[in-house]
């Protein structure tokens, strides 16, 4: 290493550049650790590494968007030719993005240096899904004298009031011929009229989430000062004070939330980035909800080269891009280091009693696939404590008090 540090150059509080200036001359590799392996070369081994971010420093492993996109893309085909037949497969979609959000908001506080677990950037696809059903369900049932909010609200006016007729109808298949067209058709109606007021009943949470994300991502843009995320290795323990970087950056050595492993502080350059870029795609997605509204109720009948224009087109293909986009960047992500650390590093270590310290050399690699879902799905279920990390929470909370 050739950084120009002075002899009295601070390494950690009371610990000087000087202290190490006998270790550099028997360039010692760092020990290996759990998580590392060893390369080979012709001309010497070399150490290597795995770091990793901190709880809430990553974002969605690409592993879990490919899943997501796997169930959101066959919806919005079916949604766009038959969609009657995708309604439940809507539906509980959208229960499942309403539950992984509030989780990361219940879990980061919807803290600013944590934008990357909760930033709520797949909902328009719910968002589309649930004012499709919505509009076109209370647009089935309109006629000339009576809007279909009226009929389907009579409906189940009227069926809850016989509930007992309608089990008797639903599950007895004797009983229902009895009851002829016009009872099937009361039961269809029924039917339609649940799924559209569950549908509304999401669509207004989901707004409420995208508006609260809008929100914090505004005031955490505007308070984003010196953002910091932690990268952690096993490395950065056994009395590591600090390490430096091929360009000669140092960083000190501070806690991790978990066991075993040692953490760098770094500036939060993704965060920064991806605060601004939750603004403009939520405000964006609010716009398309908006036009999508738009274009369901005046759109009917409506074709543009054989396509039905009442669909809700811009939340679609939006909420597939932004998938594509996640996956794109994350497996992008995880192939790479942080921005500010170099793959070469050396870490200074230096015992409490001891008057010199003694400095190693190792080599730093990227988070990959585990090191990236470890450290999203840690920060998405820190609010569970001991449910999610059993006896190690109970540890922390006893070492902090």
């Amino acid at each position: 290493m050739s950084c120009p540090f002075e002899p009295g150059f601070s390494i950690a509080p009371n610990v000087t550049y000087a202290q190490f200036n006998s270790s550099f001359a028997d360039h010692i590799q760092c020990p290996n650790t759990y998580l590392r392996r060893v390369l080979l070369s012709h001309s010497s081994v070399q150490t290597l590494t795995v770091t990793r971010p901190d709880p809430g420093g990553a974002l969605i492993p690409w592993l879990y968007a490919v899943f997501l996109l796997i169930f959101h893309l066959p919806a919005c085909i079916v949604r766009a030719v038959r969609w009657e037949s995708a309604q439940y497969l809507a539906l509980g979609l959208a229960v499942l993005g309403i539950a992984l959000t509030t989780q990361s908001f219940e879990s980061t506080g919807l803290q600013a240096g944590m934008i990357l677990v909760w930033m709520p950037l797949t909902l328009v696809l719910d968002v589309g899904a649930m004012l499709q059903m919505v509009v076109l369900i209370i647009e089935k049932y309109d006629d000339e004298d009576t809007s279909g909010l009226a009929v389907l609200w009579r409906v189940m006016r009227d069926s809850m009031a016989g509930m007992w007729a309608f089990v008797m109808s639903a599950c007895l298949p004797k009983h229902r011929r009895r009851g002829g067209r016009r009872e099937q058709a009361n039961v269809d109606a029924f039917r339609h009229a649940v799924v559209a007021f569950v549908a509304f009943i999401l669509l207004l949470i989901l707004l409420v989430l995208q508006i609260r994300a809008l929100v914090a991502a505004v005031q955490g843009r505007n308070h984003a000062q010196r953002l910091t995320v932690k990268w952690c290795s096993p490395a950065f323990r056994d009395f590591a004070l600090g390490i430096t970087t091929g360009d000669c950056n140092l960083y000190g050595i501070v806690n991790s939330s978990s066991n075993g492993i040692g953490c760098i502080a770094l500036p939060a350059v993704l965060q920064d980035q991806w605060l601004t870029g939750t603004i403009i795609c939520l405000s964006g997605a609010l716009v398309c909800q908006v036009v999508d509204m738009i274009l369901l109720r005046c759109a009917h009948g409506r074709k543009c080269r054989g396509v039905r224009m009442q669909r809700p087109w811009l939340t679609m293909f939006g909420g597939v891009i932004m998938l594509i986009l996640l996956i794109t960047l994350g497996v992008f992500n995880a192939n790479r280091l942080p921005e500010g650390v170099t793959s070469k590093v050396w870490i200074y270590r230096k015992e409490p009693m001891a008057l010199a310290g003694r400095v190693c050399q190792t080599h730093l690699t990227s988070p990959g696939l585990r090191g990236m879902i470890i450290g999203w799905t840690d920060g998405l279920f820190e609010a569970w404590g001991s449910v999610y990390e059993g006896s190690v929470a109970n540890l922390k909370r006893a070492i902090s008090s």
